[in-house]
């Protein structure tokens, strides 16, 4: 065990049947916090390898990189009676199965949790899906932009003059690939206590809800149906994006009234501290319309930088509108070593963004990169089977094992 995480989850092992991005992203946080994840693909592979969409690294989608790191990987035939009678031995010594099929394709298969479970009582099932196991859209397709329109949140992004905008670093997989990890560990603890495992059913969409929080509850209160929020909320004010003279910057002059008093000064307008429609913040909701304009005609006069050093000497909240460029760019990023640099099997480097977990003083944990197709096929039956040689070239032979 290396120093990446302290062994924070040493000894646990995972088999991971997951594809594309919401169960690999899942896993890979638990790989990333030191459990044994094994990723089992089909003989021809997470489709994400294949994938054209993007730039490619090590002759495949580069997206691959980035959620599969820290794991092995195996492929096995799970519609030969032989791969999953392989599968089911695997079972025998793991905590954990994880998967992101449709619902159905498991009992299917003869390897959902009911059939798991006689052959090992502890093991721990999630399974990923659109819509959950039940449900009038249980077996429907359903993709990341998909839950995100369904959940509400595309209705909130964007302007009333643009419409609703997607957010694109796959939030409704990435969610829901999230709260299982969370589930997983939770399901973990508690057969400790119980000796026996469970089948855990993650839906993309209830992560989607379950990430609007406070908007359900304004909705129920208020009884009515929030606005876009454009790169602001329709609560708070001064609270959004402005033009300056050159880039945008946003501003957060909120949450105590000392940060709006001292914003105030900081643009050379401390009169609006007592002007009687800016009062608090409730006040400058209401009166938006008569003081966003005006904090435009102020702000619009200098560049991002010359307002950035002087809010930041005023201690106002305030940031730069970055790219991605200037994101990983950034002085804090940099000092929390957020993007990790890893070198693939065939001599070339990938960066991915590191899982934003670690102990107190500790440093990020390494990264390894993501397994070739079938790359520890025969160490992990030689090690977790003790299969032999003859008996491993036999099922590479006969395509139960790739």
């Amino acid at each position: 065990m290396s120093d990446r995480t302290a062994g924070m989850l040493a000894g646990i092992t995972i088999l991971d049947l997951s594809l594309f991005v919401a169960g690999p992203f899942g896993s890979m946080i638990l790989a990333d916090l030191g459990a044994e994840v094994i990723k089992i693909e089909p003989i021809e592979g997470d489709p994400v390898r294949a994938s054209r969409m993007g730039p490619q690294l090590r002759g495949e989608n580069a997206q691959f990189q980035s959620y599969n790191r820290n794991k092995k990987g195996i492929c096995l035939n799970l519609k030969d009676a032989r791969g999953r009678e392989l599968f089911l031995e695997l079972v025998k010594g793991a905590d954990v199965v994880f998967d992101n099929f449709r619902p159905g394709v498991l009992a299917r298969l003869g390897i959902d949790h009911a059939s798991l479970a006689p052959v090992n009582p502890r093991i721990v099932s999630v399974s990923v899906s659109a819509f959950g196991q039940d449900g009038p859209l249980a077996k429907s397709p359903g993709y990341d932009i998909i839950v995100q329109a369904m959940g509400g949140g595309m209705c909130l992004t964007g302007d009333a003059r643009s419409g609703p905008a997607h957010i694109p670093f796959h939030l409704g997989d990435t969610a829901g690939g999230m709260y299982a990890a969370i589930a997983i560990l939770g399901a973990i603890i508690e057969r400790n206590r119980t000796g026996a495992g469970r089948a855990l059913d993650i839906a993309l969409l209830d992560a989607q809800i379950g990430l609007m929080g406070d908007e359900v509850t304004y909705f129920h209160a208020s009884g009515k149906v929030p606005p876009p929020h454009g790169s602001g909320h329709p609560l708070l004010s001064a609270y959004r994006a402005f033009a300056t003279a050159d880039a945008p910057l946003v501003v957060a002059a909120v949450g105590v009234e000392k940060f709006w008093c001292q914003f105030a000064i900081a643009i050379g307008r401390p009169e609006l501290i007592d002007d009687p429609r800016f009062a608090d913040n409730h006040l400058r909701v209401a009166n938006r319309c008569a003081l966003d304009p005006l904090l435009e005609t102020v702000l619009i006069t200098r560049t991002r930088e010359e307002w950035l050093r002087i809010f930041a000497s005023a201690d106002v909240p305030a940031a730069a509108v970055s790219d991605i460029a200037a994101a990983l760019a950034h002085p804090q990023v940099q000092f929390r070593q957020m993007v990790a640099e890893m070198e693939l099997q065939d001599g070339s480097r990938a960066f991915v963004a590191r899982t934003p977990i670690r102990g107190s003083g500790q440093a990020p944990h390494e990264a390894r990169a993501a397994p070739t197709l079938g790359e520890h096929t025969r160490s992990v039956l030689q090690e977790r089977l003790e299969l032999d040689t003859a008996r491993i070239d036999a099922l590479y032979e006969q395509g139960v094992v790739g």
